[in-house]
């Protein structure tokens, strides 16, 4: 396994503490390439991220600091990807995760609540690892290729018997304070108790039988004791919201899922290589670097690498987020994921698959979404603790007077159920997660969608905001700002023309003149023979003269640009707009001048977060520095760094978290 890696797994020995266990990691972490270096102590091993990782040096380094690492591969160690369909909780990982420990080959697990899987390195069986997770009730199956699951957890089925549940509760409730007959009202808030807690149930007496006193027994043993007591509504009520609970949890988590599921589709599925000569088509998986990917206009690049040969203008927005496509020619670094443009293009491999910039944004996101708001993590560790109390003072309500005082059996178990009922923390239980979708709900009403309860719980907390630019400072879509014409033509002969010419175009620049002139009223005329000049714009016969539209170096090269149109250009560029020039073969008819707009809230919002105690706020973007410049400074933004990819941005972040303590990324697509 020696080489270059992005990812590798080592076993570590003579690790005996948790300060060893650090200086490892200090130590790994600070070598050039390495962007992440974490060590489970428990395990033994070390888990290094990087670009081009050297095994052999990471030996080096860590049998210098007194230990032996040895790769997954020499330790016997594997690495199996489970599937678990119906763990969709912290409590259900967590006995999961006891499960999975007490076999003793495995040395790691790592959970993704989100695709609802775990990563095990082990020295066994996958069957073995199956068994156990299914002896606790859940099942579980190997999954091929590693990535997230995208079929949805919520089936028709769960949401039905939600709905149900909460309608034969109310009509039951109903009939009981109307004094409707007692059989009915019973027999009706028990069939919705059974429909909406029979999972709960089933949990329930699985934690039983195991002797793990979780919140599904104890949510079980208060309804049940509820029953007993004649308490039906409040039986039948608890199960209803608990169930509610459940299901908006499962929303979430399915929202997540998809939104990771639409930057997978990002990348294409196959690659067009070079091989003995032959152009042929292969799995995206079976690239390898330095192999030459063709790529041809309207494609999905397919891996990231460097441009060979050809120009093109590339749509990076899945990448950089910036709706201005960036041209690239020979020597330009490309992204796995983003759109080319009217030229084909020879790229030379530089990451495979799995380990391309998008692969890596994917994982990022998988990560970031694993994460627990606090209080909800507090009160399930508060359960852990309390359910166990709650029955045992239950036993002894119902056991001890009668036994020592000779007091009537019946009613001190009475009260040891009404005791259950009472203390079953369901208020908490039902009411954390319900809060706290409630709150991201009222925000996204509002139009602010917030990562999840953890990041909502700390805004108060929060010194420092780094805002995205586009689609966050701005509007996000290219748009005409200004139309000048030269040498003698009308300005809406000008467009009319810049229309005609980029009708044919899918350019976002391009669909942004054709609807200026659209919403005008400027009539579109036909076009002959015409002709894409790829990096460069596009000719076209008009009325029987040929036109030019693009950029200022097309027309640099064919030597008309004049002094007029030179300061005209200045000024467009001084401005940060991207300026298309319109001309025949002889003269420049005109600029126009296309930006993204800046909202016009944006200077007042960022005015009110200061008035709000905010010390820190930065801008990033992908888009250059000039054009950062211009939009930072007229939001009243002074920290302001452009050119900056996804990685990069986040490693902006971790930055002013170790200034502050705590920042908000507000922004807008995968941002």
């Amino acid at each position: 396994m020696d080489g270059k890696n992005s990812r590798c797994v080592l076993k570590i020995s003579g690790m005996d503490c948790p300060d060893c266990a650090l200086a490892i990691e200090k130590d790994i972490a600070a070598q050039p390439g390495i962007k992440l270096a974490k060590v489970d102590f428990v395990g033994n091993l070390l888990t290094v991220d990087g670009d081009g990782i050297e095994l052999s040096e990471i030996r080096k380094r860590v049998r210098s600091l007194g230990y032996e690492a040895t790769s997954s591969e020499e330790s016997g160690l594997k690495r199996t990807s489970l599937l678990i369909p119906d763990m969709d909780c912290p409590d259900e990982e967590r006995i999961i995760r006891k499960a999975l420990n007490s076999v003793k080959t495995v040395s790691a697990l790592e959970f993704d609540l989100v695709g609802r899987r775990v990563i095990v390195s082990h020295a066994t069986t996958a069957s073995t690892l199956l068994d156990a997770i299914q002896g606790e009730g859940f099942e579980a199956r190997v999954m091929k290729s590693g990535r997230m699951s995208m079929e949805s957890p919520i089936s028709t089925w769960k949401i039905w018997s939600v709905a149900i549940s909460a309608i034969l509760v109310v009509i039951g409730g109903i009939i009981h304070l109307s004094d409707g007959p007692e059989y009915l009202y019973k027999g009706i808030i028990l069939a919705g108790t059974i429909v909406g807690g029979w999972k709960i149930g089933q949990k329930g007496f699985v934690a039983a039988r195991r002797l793990r006193l979780d919140m599904n027994f104890l949510m079980s043993a208060a309804v049940i004791g509820a029953i007993i007591i004649n308490q039906w509504v409040e039986a039948g009520t608890v199960i209803v919201l608990f169930a509610i609970a459940g299901l908006l949890e499962s929303f979430s988590l399915d929202r997540s899922r998809k939104a990771i599921k639409s930057l997978m589709d990002l990348s294409p599925q196959t690659a067009r290589v070079i091989r003995d000569g032959q152009e042929i088509e292969i799995p995206v998986e079976e690239v390898n670097i330095g192999e030459k990917t063709i790529v041809k206009p309207g494609e999905r690049i397919p891996v990231d690498g460097n441009v060979l040969s050809g120009s093109s203008a590339v749509n990076q927005a899945a990448i950089t987020g910036e709706t201005m496509p960036v041209t690239v020619a020979a020597g330009e670094t490309v992204y796995a994921g983003t759109i080319n443009g009217e030229g084909a293009l020879e790229i030379e491999t530089s990451h495979i698959a799995g380990d391309t910039t998008i692969d890596r944004i994917i994982k990022l996101v998988e990560e970031a979404r694993t994460s627990r708001a606090p209080t909800q993590g507090f009160v399930e560790r508060f359960s852990r603790v309390y359910t166990p109390a709650v029955v045992g003072i239950s036993v002894i309500v119902a056991v001890i007077p009668p036994l020592l005082i000779g007091l009537s059996w019946s009613e001190w178990i009475y009260r040891a159920l009404a005791l259950l009922v009472i203390a079953c923390p369901c208020a908490l239980v039902i009411s954390t997660p319900v809060t706290i979708v409630s709150a991201l709900t009222a925000a996204a009403h509002n139009g602010v969608l917030i990562k999840g309860g953890a990041y909502l719980e700390n805004l108060h907390r929060i010194k420092a905001i780094a805002f995205d630019k586009t689609g966050t400072i701005t509007r996000g879509v290219p748009g005409v700002r200004e139309v000048s014409p030269v040498n003698n033509i009308e300005k809406e002969e000008l467009l009319r023309l810049a229309a005609s010419l980029e009708k044919r175009s899918e350019h976002p620049i391009a669909s942004a003149i054709v609807e200026h002139a659209t919403l005008l009223g400027i009539d579109i005329l036909p076009v002959d023979d015409f002709q894409s000049i790829p990096g460069k714009g596009a000719t076209g016969t008009v009325s029987g003269v040929k036109y030019f539209i693009g950029k200022d170096l097309l027309f640099e090269e064919m030597g008309i640009r004049d002094e007029v149109v030179e300061k005209l250009l200045d000024r467009v560029e001084n401005e940060s707009q991207t300026a298309v020039l319109v001309g025949t073969e002889k003269q420049v008819l005109g600029i126009i001048a296309i930006s993204d707009e800046i909202r016009p809230d944006s200077a007042t919002t960022i005015a009110e977060l200061r008035k709000f105690g905010i010390e820190k706020i930065i801008m990033l973007t992908g888009d250059n520095h000039r054009t950062a410049e211009a939009v930072g400074k007229a939001a009243g933004i002074e920290d302001i760094r452009g050119e900056l990819l996804p990685e990069q941005k986040v490693e902006a972040i971790k930055g002013a978290r170790s200034e502050t303590g705590s920042v908000v990324m507000v922004g807008d697509g995968i941002n």
